[in-house]
């Protein structure tokens, strides 16, 4: 076993398939002699991931289980997961939240193309802390299949809510808006102290952070009007 970094935290990941230290292995951790946390599969969940994923292999369950390890515990340290793609630019986060199929990971690779100076923090399961009074998303091995990720946090700018259109629209959301659109891209805890202490951290996240509802097509302008509004905006 080993200890790796992920979102600030030295974690200590208990696995039996080669699989999990692949992907974690641009996040092995300095310090081998302390933990804040430790991760390891849970059996019930991998048997459940097992009957609705038949033909996903055992090392592809086992880090899924372990990654919800490290989501449930990180609520102890002002953290949750977020089902989004992440892209940084100039030293600020920018996060993309949509149902699946509707094209975060996409969107983000337009900012790619629009600046060359952008990267991908995490195209799928980032991770959030908030802490000193600043909301930072996290990269982690836990990204997408197309694999983008960085070992690197951000203080988050703005959030987008996408939705397909014709044109290229970006407009604010109130608070109450963004708290609808925002869980079903939660990771919701079966416990109820744990999912209090979830939505504590959602309301501050929502607070912290501003909100838009992004209506876009593929071109590489949609990049533009989304950096347009987030950037701009004050937090």
């Amino acid at each position: 076993m080993a200890i790796y970094r992920i979102a600030d935290l030295d974690i200590d990941i208990q696995h039996q398939h080669a699989y999990t230290a692949h992907i974690c292995k641009s996040y092995l951790s300095p310090c081998q002699d302390h933990a804040d946390m430790t991760a390891k599969p849970n059996p019930e969940e991998y048997a459940n991931d097992r009957l609705a994923v038949p033909t996903a292999t055992d090392g592809y369950l086992e880090a899924l289980s372990i990654y919800r390890s490290i989501s449930h515990q990180l609520l102890n340290f002002d953290g949750f997961i977020l089902h989004a793609a992440v892209v940084e630019r100039a030293g600020a986060a920018y996060a993309f939240a949509a149902k699946s199929g509707t094209g975060k990971t996409t969107h983000c690779r337009l900012w790619l193309e629009r600046f060359p100076d952008a990267r991908i923090i995490n195209g799928d399961k980032p991770l959030v802390r908030l802490l000193d009074g600043k909301v930072y998303l996290y990269g982690t091995p836990w990204c997408g299949k197309e694999n983008y990720q960085v070992n690197t946090k951000a203080p988050l700018k703005g959030i987008c809510f996408l939705e397909r259109a014709a044109q290229n629209t970006v407009v604010p959301i109130s608070k109450s808006e963004a708290v609808t659109r925002i869980f079903p891209q939660l990771l919701i805890p079966k416990d109820p102290s744990s999912t209090n202490r979830l939505l504590d951290l959602v309301g501050e996240f929502i607070e912290k952070t501003p909100a838009y509802l992004l209506k876009c097509n593929m071109d590489p302008q949609a990049a533009q009007v989304s950096y347009d509004a987030m950037s701009q905006s004050g937090s």
